[in-house]
């Protein structure tokens, strides 16, 4: 399978802030066994959508904003770990679950460099 510069292994999505992507997945037995990028969402019913911004007002950031839709039809929910500036680590940071056929708005105030999403499942 062809590697991915957004996943940086089965199912471990890396993002960082200006991006936004659709991710196609595949569903067996209520199981996400495999997820793909997407260029377009040709397929909605099974492609999450992902955005992941930076509010700046005069080049001082405001906070940023990860913003997941679910198209399924039984909530959604991932891990997440962030790395912030100052930091020389990744932090766990807590997520929502996003409920069927709608989508949530995280928010931080930290300057994060980037996230890592993984463990995603349907519940």
């Amino acid at each position: 399978m062809a590697r991915s510069k957004y996943f940086v292994k089965d199912n471990i999505l890396q993002i960082y802030p200006s991006e936004h992507l659709f991710i196609e997945t595949e569903i067996n037995n209520d199981k996400i066994i495999s997820m793909k990028v997407v260029k377009e969402n040709k397929n909605p019913s099974k492609t999450i959508e992902i955005k992941f911004s930076q509010n700046i007002s005069g080049r001082k950031s405001e906070g940023m904003i990860l913003n997941v839709s679910n198209p399924f039809t039984k909530s959604l929910n991932y891990n997440a770990m962030m790395y912030i500036v100052g930091k020389d680590k990744w932090v766990r940071t807590s997520i929502i679950a996003i409920k069927p056929k709608l989508q949530n708005f995280e928010m931080w105030n930290d300057t994060i460099i980037s996230l890592v999403l993984s463990d995603w499942r349907l519940e």
